[in-house]
């Protein structure tokens, strides 16, 4: 094709920099300049670049597609998978490249207009790290949002083992949780990290290692503690994938504009450290610098019984935190907007929310106070902190699906509060173990009867407990139906979803001096088999006298 003479570069040397870093692109009049460098490029061939340090990659010219990741020379990409993409690829894509620094940067845009998304590449020579970044700006159908690199099991041998589901042939739910001849489940739900402690994953082997550095995670939904797949070795593929938004237990809304970056990274197999990612403002369209952000900064107070606390703050245009250290904490590279604020002892929200408005190159100040709920005094199971943490069970199900053989048994005659919250059930199952009975013993029985809190984490299929002893049974009042989040939760490996207290005044003609039986029960409008059943998530258990 032919280039006006006004595009062409200026000299042979200004060719062979280019060739240096950029090893196929036309270059075409494009959408306008950003910053320096060479004009936007209609990639009407493939593009390739060589960073020198170990890693070239080649993207698609058609369709936007990685289609080739190698390190130190050997090829990364599963046969018969792209090496990267969002979502699952598209057939067709807009891609166009431009080059900086004489040709020692580039930054590839890959369009698809038709669902209002565009993926974007940036390399430079001496790094061994894709940067990548991906505008969002309208609601996406299916409603999930990921990049994903499909990569060698033959090479990269080593990755979670609880997500390695290549061998485990026998389904157990859906087509993402499997178990083999010995009963051990494997799902690619089985490799998740929490926001709030999110480090650096990936597989490695054999000389090599492939890890997201997830960055800027500002623009995901879901809150500190939101979790999802991340590494998932099917036997034909290691699949690393970066989650903006998805619809596993999602409690927000999508976030549109642009996510991240966040980032590839090659290394001879040792896991990599997190890094800044400020410098690629200069290079991505739409990404604010540290001077176009602000921060927040102030106090918070309460009786958080030795749980860590954190501020997170919440809004259209992004999702914050900060721990609290000796009462202080800090939040910052935060986008200018109007924020609600919110404390939390462990994983639960504690106090009153704040608004909170972020300007520019400012620090706003903000005080938050806030308690855990009172323990109970009469008896109390696990801990009000968000998380079924100390029940049984709740130690195994992250990495395995409830059904798995090295799960404890999920049903008993009787449980008592006498024998601690490690012999009570986590989580109770419509199908599975409902009702369940615990016994509690009472010196004497209080004039106005009992309250009952039994506080949740999350709930699938509508199920939330109803409770009856002596001759009381709860009215239906007590068990309002909660949020639907149209998810599977606890099979997922995950307890987070909206935390909720119900409580119930049990009056003193149900009760007795001596051992007193309560049955809980799951109720729901829906059915269902086993632990796909209407089910909710224990938190605690706490009961007083009314």
């Amino acid at each position: 094709m032919s280039i006006p003479a006004h595009r062409r570069p200026a000299s042979r040397a200004r060719r062979k920099a280019l060739a240096a870093g950029l090893t196929s692109a036309a270059v075409l009049v494009g959408a306008g300049l950003l910053g320096f460098g060479q004009p936007w490029a209609n990639a009407a061939a493939n593009v390739s670049f060589d960073t020198g340090a170990g890693l070239a990659f080649t993207i698609n010219g058609a369709n936007g597609n990685m289609t080739s990741l190698k390190h130190n020379g050997t090829e990364l990409t599963a046969s018969g998978y792209a090496a990267g993409q969002f979502e699952s690829g598209w057939s067709s894509a807009t891609v166009t490249s431009k080059t900086f620094n004489s040709g020692n940067s580039i930054l590839v845009s890959v369009a698809n207009t038709s669902i209002g998304v565009t993926q974007y590449y940036f390399a430079r020579r001496g790094d061994n790290t894709v940067y990548m970044a991906t505008n969002i700006s309208k609601a996406l159908n299916p409603g999930e949002a990921r990049f994903i690199a499909r990569l060698k099991p033959s090479v990269l041998t080593t990755s979670p083992a609880a997500a390695k589901t290549g061998g485990f042939t026998t389904t157990v739910e859906g087509s993402d949780v499997f178990a083999n001849a010995a009963g051990r489940t494997a799902s690619k739900f089985y490799s998740s990290q929490r926001l709030i402690a999110q480090k650096p994953f990936g597989a490695s082997g054999n000389g090599h290692g492939a890890y997201i550095l997830p960055a800027y995670t500002d623009m995901t939904s879901g809150g500190p503690f939101f979790r999802d797949i991340e590494v998932n070795d099917t036997g034909s593929a290691v699949n690393i994938t970066h989650y903006m938004f998805s619809g596993h237990q999602q409690t927000e809304a999508l976030r549109l504009g642009l996510h991240g970056p966040y980032a590839l990274t090659l290394t001879d197999g040792s896991a990599p450290t997190a890094r800044s990612m400020d410098f690629l403002a200069s290079y991505l369209p739409g990404m604010l610098s540290n001077a176009q952000r602000g921060g927040v900064s102030g106090t918070a107070s309460g009786t958080w019984n030795g749980l860590k606390a954190t501020v997170a703050l919440a809004g259209p245009t992004g999702q914050y935190r900060g721990q609290v250290k000796s009462g202080k904490f800090v939040i910052g590279h935060v986008k200018p907007g109007t924020y609600t604020a919110t404390l939390y002892a462990g994983e639960l929200a504690v106090g009153a929310p704040k608004s909170i408005t972020v300007t520019a190159g400012a620090t706003t100040s903000l005080a938050m106070t806030g308690n855990v709920p009172a323990a109970g005094t009469l008896f109390q199971l696990g801990t009000f902190d968000g998380t079924p943490a100390g029940f049984r069970n709740a130690d195994k199900i992250e990495t395995m699906h409830p059904s798995d053989s090295r799960m404890s048994a999920w049903k008993a005659s009787s449980y008592s509060v006498a024998n601690g919250a490690a012999a009570f059930p986590m989580a109770e199952f419509k199908s599975v173990n409902s009702p369940t009975a615990l016994s509690f013993s009472l010196s004497s029985v209080p004039a106005k009867g009992v309250k009952l809190r039994i506080a949740t984490t999350s709930s699938f299929a509508g199920g939330r407990p109803a409770v009856a002893i002596g001759g009381y049974t709860s009215p239906a009042s007590a068990s309002p139906a909660p949020t639907n989040l149209n998810s599977r939760n606890v099979t997922r490996g995950t307890w987070r979803g909206i935390n909720t207290t119900y409580t119930y005044t049990i009056p003193a003609s149900a009760l007795k001096t001596g051992t007193n039986t309560l049955s809980i029960s799951v109720v729901s409008g829906s059915s269902g088999e086993t632990f796909l059943s209407p089910n909710f998530i224990f938190d605690a258990l706490a009961l007083d006298p009314a």
